[in-house]
């Protein structure tokens, strides 16, 4: 291993030998890693969301539903690659290699945060027992600066690779050769939006209203935003109640802000730097509206777009624009949407119109407080098929 490239945890070189998916011994393992960082990352709620992710039941639940008729096998060794800006995105796709029956090659920015670094102890202190040296043996996390013909050397021996990540990101590591047999999964810049009724808001007691902010509190605050799952644009459906309610939902969501959520000087220049490069750059911004102090901001956009997406919101800016009736959300979405987060409406109503109607990119539509749950099929690729091979 070069000078230059840190092992963080694991092996120095990791097996390619495949196994099957959904490995007892990987199974294992990852339940192991879920009491780990239950017990060592309560304080962090997107960790924590990790280590309830492995727990044993939920792993149970995902054996289940890729059950095969044929026999599979993983790919070997894949290289994951994930962002600094969302601190699990890397145990999230080492986790989900290691179902698929892969072998994990696992490459950490060098400008990783606390967040990575508590993970990396768990995942050492796990590995390192005994009782795991066979997975410690499939698995490598390294951290090393951006060189192309390292990353070239260690692909080499690869399967396979997934990559999250901006566009440029993605664009880089795929002018990075791989095995003519090795599989590709790339996850490129998308961005995501909450679809509020005006009408169930309206009608919603405070204990519901309440409840119902704490979760899209979970689906924004905790990344700031940064995930491609976090809604930026916040759209109205004009359905019924007084426009009051949106003030409504607003202050709900501040005071949820307020008890969880720590503005420091960063976050709050950041999300003044947002605003004001979108208000000189594009018309139809229609103003700007603060709640909680400066904790939520929320900036009314004229539709349509200026832009063929709506600028990017974070650390509590959203952007919001109104609708009619459903059937105008379609308008609104191009093939870099992902996920809508339904706020008192229904998320099987607006799925199924979604589709009758030919929506671009968007892969999922969820209930608020599921926006950031990972899932084994992921911008509609099937993870753990693509990570395995059927024999048959």
């Amino acid at each position: 291993m070069r000078d230059d490239m840190a092992l963080l945890a694991g092996t120095r070189r990791p097996l390619d030998q495949p196994w099957e998916p959904f490995h007892p011994l990987a199974m294992d393992f990852l339940a192991a890693l879920s009491a780990a960082v239950r017990q060592g990352c309560a304080r962090r709620e997107e960790l924590a969301a990790f280590g309830f992710w492995c727990r044993r039941a939920h792993l149970e639940q995902l054996r289940e539903r890729h059950r095969s008729r044929l026999p599979r096998l993983g790919r070997g060794l894949v290289f994951h690659a994930a962002p600094s800006n969302v601190p699990a995105m890397f145990a999230y796709s080492y986790a989900i290699g290691l179902l698929a029956g892969s072998a994990g090659l696992v490459r950490l920015s060098t400008r990783r945060g606390e967040g990575e670094e508590t993970l990396c102890r768990c995942l050492r202190e796990v590995l390192d027992r005994p009782e795991f040296a066979a997975v410690k043996a499939r698995s490598s996390f390294v951290s090393y600066p951006r060189d192309d013909a390292l990353t070239a050397a260690l692909l080499s021996g690869c399967g396979g690779r997934v990559v999250w990540g901006g566009d440029a990101t993605v664009a880089a590591m795929r002018r990075i050769p791989m095995p003519p047999w090795a599989v590709d999964l790339c996850f490129p810049d998308r961005w995501s939006l909450a679809l509020l009724s005006q009408g169930a808001v309206a009608w919603m007691g405070e204990e519901e209203l309440a409840a119902l902010a704490r979760r899209f509190y979970n689906d924004t605050y905790l990344m700031d935003q940064n995930a491609c799952s976090s809604p930026q644009l916040a759209v109205w459906l004009a359905d019924g109640g007084e426009k009051g309610a949106r003030r409504r939902w607003w202050l709900a969501l501040a005071r949820e802000a307020e008890e969880r959520y720590s503005l420091g000087a960063f976050q709050a220049a950041r999300k003044l730097e947002q605003f004001c490069r979108r208000a000189m750059a594009a018309p139809g911004v229609k103003g700007l509206e603060r709640y909680g102090g400066n904790l939520v901001w929320t900036a009314p956009l004229e539709l349509p777009l200026a832009e063929d997406r709506p600028p990017k919101g974070g650390f509590g800016l959203f952007w919001e624009a109104e609708i009619e009736t459903l059937d105008q959300l379609p308008a609104l979405l191009d093939q870099r949407s992902q996920t809508v987060v339904c706020v008192g409406a229904d998320p099987g109503e607006t799925a199924a119109l979604l589709a009758a109607r030919g929506a671009r990119g968007v892969t999922r539509v969820v209930p608020a407080g599921q926006a950031l749950e990972m899932d084994t099929v992921w911008d509609g690729h099937d993870l753990i098929a693509a990570l395995s091979r059927g024999i048959g």
